[in-house]
């Protein structure tokens, strides 16, 4: 979001992660913060976090950033009970 108008945005996790959250920001020019709009974050296909924002104000622009939280899934050995002789 350089500039007035709006903006979308996603982050995607490496190849071999999974996404467990994320989330979004909006940071302001040098304007007053109410201008700059974070309107909806969530989760889309994939292992990716999407957002979109806005800016109302015509002379400063802003900067939308997203983020996905991501893990490396690791599988465990299935556990068994001691056999009994």
């Amino acid at each position: 979001m350089r500039r007035p108008g709006r903006a979308a945005a996603a982050a995607e996790c490496p190849a071999g992660e999974t996404r467990t959250g994320g989330g979004a920001t909006v940071i302001a020019g040098n304007s007053h913060a109410e201008r700059y709009l974070l309107h909806e974050t969530q989760p889309i296909s994939g292992e990716r976090w999407w957002a979109f924002a806005t800016n109302t104000d015509t002379s400063n622009p802003g900067t939308l950033k997203v983020f996905a939280i991501c893990a490396k899934v690791v599988s465990t050995p299935a556990l068994t009970a001691p056999v009994s002789g």
